[in-house]
């Protein structure tokens, strides 16, 4: 099974990357990420967090164990490049581009598992469903949906529910 992760519009040159992406080609993951947890250059944090995320899609997503997978494909992709300009002596000027890059991680597994089927969750009945199952049913146990149907929802738990704010600038 393959798993990928992207990260886009990245701002560092392709250039600057393509050397890290070579190194780590065919390696097993948990390899890949002990080398680049203790490069200290910009482009191994940010292929770090890219394979990390991989193997969080892989372990979450599809039950596979971090150890049983490996790197089979690691792309750097060139992004839209921002032209700005850099002024020079005697009113002329020179381009400077601002690179972006796009970096690309397909994960496999070394050694192929068992594949799972994902179970569908239940459904959860409405008032209407309810009321429409229990049609042959006597008054009292028609009551009995009714209040059940009518019965308040219970409300996030305290944890759960963030608030959002905006912080306004004085303008």
């Amino acid at each position: 099974m393959e798993v990928s992760a992207v990260s886009k519009f990245i701002r560092i040159s392709p250039k600057k990357v393509q050397p890290m992406v070579v190194a780590l080609r065919k390696l097993p993951v948990t390899d890949a990420l002990l080398q680049l947890k203790y490069h200290s250059s910009k482009s191994a944090k940010l292929i770090y967090k890219l394979i990390h995320s991989a193997s969080a899609n892989a372990t979450n997503n599809y039950n596979l164990k971090e150890d049983n997978l490996r790197i089979k494909n690691l792309t750097v992709d060139t992004g839209p490049t921002m032209k700005r300009y850099w002024f020079r002596s005697h009113g002329s000027a020179d381009p400077l581009l601002k690179r972006s890059s796009h970096l690309k991680v397909v994960l496999e597994e070394i050694k192929p598992s068992l594949v799972k089927k994902a179970v569908a969750k239940p459904t959860t009945n409405t008032s209407k469903d309810i009321a429409t199952e229990s049609s042959g049913s006597t008054t009292e146990e028609k009551a009995a949906v009714q209040s059940k149907a009518m019965a308040p929802k219970p409300k996030f738990a305290q944890g759960l529910r963030k608030v959002i704010t905006r912080r306004t600038t004085n303008k």
